[in-house]
């Protein structure tokens, strides 16, 4: 109802040509009120609800996130079909080709199908192998931490369920038919239990037959069988992982929506916690584990993910031991790099309460009376609600032309300041300028944001010359409700180089992207890649060994949009969306780090930073 009357007064007061900015005002503040709630795109509470589905992320084995909820009353999707996989298992890969068929003969009837392998002992690279072996076209999503599995109460490859996504009940369960048993093999099944409880579903019809027994290969549950009857020590096995892996955001004052201050606020928060973990909504670390190893990586292993849910679980116990998050409460640090060298303070900015506001453009002339070399940079925001990204780059006192810019730093949600590596940074000529690219979001009262940005300097010259290359195409234009849209663009590397960070850039439809090396001798590799990309979390993504990329190698930057309905954040699925500054307009947009490769060697690690 506020949203709504919202629109209604918004709407009232704006010509035609502003009722679009006025859409995505509407939306941007549904993603405030949503992330301060931590929701994202949120069903009702379906945990432990007998014959019903919870809410799950997963990626499949080629790296591509999906999600139940996605597919929540969606007019092309009634309902799901997954089978539960096993690498080896005989009455798994006998179902390889009875599955294509059905998804052949139901796909274009509003049945999605996939496959889910919960078993311990294969990995996503086997997943990989057997999907290309045995000529398999269904994801097979990649269950690690098994909880996925846990949770629809699977004990047995060879199982198939058929879950409603107007309501997510779980209709069916059971056998795709009765030709396979234990050792045993008929010509040709005479009962066909799925099929005639996906007829009954589409045609609106009780199902006669909602459950079977299912043949298949017994899944093993090692970490769930290890907690069973041990109770979980907060102090000791939960707390730290919080302090390690949340509480740098979740601290007061800091940019989640509540603090982890003490045992009671996570026990408060559990049940919001396993929410956001089974839909890898959090932590906020939306690369791929199997792509690259990165420094400031957020994410929790599978072991630490099972740890959590399995504590919550069991009822959240205090057990013994002082608290550690009240004990060591954290302070949120204004330079958590440490005392700049040197601040500059930018003219300060008044934000509206509400409206769209236009991106605004800052000149700061160098303050240092002579050239100067940056070997790092952190941005404290005025007001962190307010001020969604910061990007700054230097400039020569006349220059004018995009082409003349050069990247000195950046600030967006997640992004953390950082000193540059050993031996490098950036050369701030006495006559430059720094230009500072200002996004603001109105969030319901006025404000005075007063940014600061900080700088570490060296007192003699740096070795190597820090630099940032660009990705950037203007001309892309996003169809009208595709859920899918790719581009993509590729550099040659025309010189030796040392890569050290890479960073994507897209607005609210954005879906995925990925950087990829193509060595000159034709080797192919993801470097990093990010499919289920978030506006709300852009990161930098930082080597934790840096690469050396030999010359006539080429860099390739992927990217999937999603302009649909099913985009909960997109502002207008009926657009054909252009570039633009502005978040309701798109970008192709990437970065990537690096020097010149002179032979010097190469730090242990990339970047440098204080936590």
């Amino acid at each position: 109802m506020i949203l709504r009357k919202i629109r209604s007064d918004h709407e009232a007061s704006l010509n035609e040509d502003s009722i679009e900015a006025a859409h995505c005002y509407i939306f941007q503040m549904k993603l405030i009120l949503s992330s301060l709630l931590l929701i994202g795109i949120c069903l009702p509470a379906l945990a432990g609800k007998e014959g019903v589905a919870e809410d799950f992320g997963l990626l499949d084995h080629t790296g591509q996130f999906h999600q139940l909820s996605y597919y929540h009353k969606d007019p092309q999707t009634k309902g799901v079909v997954i089978f539960t996989h096993g690498i080896g298992c005989p009455l798994v890969r006998k179902r390889y080709e009875d599955l294509n068929r059905l998804n052949k003969e139901y796909a274009s009837k509003g049945i999605r199908f996939w496959m889910l392998n919960a078993s311990d002992q294969d990995e996503r690279s086997d997943l990989k192998e057997e999907a290309l072996e045995y000529k398999v076209s269904l994801p097979i999503l990649d269950d690690t931490t098994q909880e996925v599995a846990r949770s629809l109460d699977i004990d047995r490859t060879g199982e198939a369920l058929l879950i409603d996504t107007s309501s997510w009940k779980i209709l069916f369960r059971g056998a795709i038919d009765d030709r396979l048993t234990y050792e045993k093999e008929k010509p040709k099944a005479s009962e066909t239990p799925l099929k005639n409880a996906i007829e009954d579903f589409l045609a609106n019809r009780s199902i006669e037959v909602s459950h079977t027994e299912a043949p298949g290969c017994l899944i093993h549950y090692p970490t769930w069988k290890e907690h069973q009857g041990k109770e979980i020590s907060y102090s000791q096995q939960i707390a730290p992982i919080i302090q390690e892996k949340c509480a740098d955001c979740h601290l007061k004052g800091g940019i989640g929506p509540f603090a982890f201050s003490s045992y009671r606020k996570v026990r408060g928060w559990s049940d919001m916690m396993r929410e956001v973990l089974m839909t890898r909504r959090m932590p906020p670390w939306q690369a791929d584990p199997h792509h690259g190893t990165f420094s400031q990586d957020l994410s929790l292993t599978p072991e630490e993910k099972q740890m959590l849910l399995h504590w919550i679980e069991q009822g959240t116990p205090r057990g013994e031991g002082e608290d550690p998050l009240a004990i060591n409460e954290r302070e949120l640090k204004p330079w958590p790099l440490g005392k700049p060298d040197h601040i500059i303070d930018l003219p300060a900015q008044k934000v509206p309460a509400n409206g769209i506001v236009d991106y605004r453009y800052t000149f700061v002339s160098s303050p240092f009376e002579q050239d100067t070399w940056i070997t790092g940079a952190d941005i404290h925001p005025g007001d962190r609600q307010a001020l969604h990204h910061v990007i700054i780059y230097i400039v020569p006192e006349d220059g004018k032309r995009r082409r003349s810019r050069r990247w000195l730093t950046g600030y967006a949600p997640g992004v953390k300041g950082s000193l540059f590596p050993d031996s490098t940074g950036v050369l701030l000529k006495k006559e430059e300028r720094l230009l500072f690219e200002l996004h603001y979001t109105a969030y319901g009262k006025e404000v005075l944001d007063e940014t600061q940005l900080g700088l570490y300097l060296s007192d003699e010259s740096t070795k190597h010359s820090f630099r940032t290359g660009l990705f950037y195409d203007d001309s892309i234009q996003i169809p009208p409700h595709d859920r899918s849209f790719e581009w993509n663009q590729t550099r040659e590397i025309r010189e030796d180089i040392i890569l050290y960070s890479m960073n994507p850039h897209m607005h609210f439809r954005g879906k995925s992207m990925a950087f990829e090396l193509e060595t000159p001798q034709g080797t192919r590799e993801t470097l990093v890649s990010v499919p289920q990309y978030d506006f709300n979390w852009q990161h930098t993504y930082v080597l934790q060994k840096p690469r050396r990329i030999a010359k006539g190698s080429k860099l390739t930057l992927h990217a999937v949009w999603d302009n649909s309905d099913r985009n909960q954040a997109n502002p207008d699925p009926s657009r054909r969306v252009p570039w633009g500054q502005q978040s309701f307009d798109e970008m192709f947009f990437g970065t990537y780090q690096y020097v010149r490769d002179r032979g010097q060697a190469l730090p242990e690690e990339l970047l440098s930073s204080v936590k």
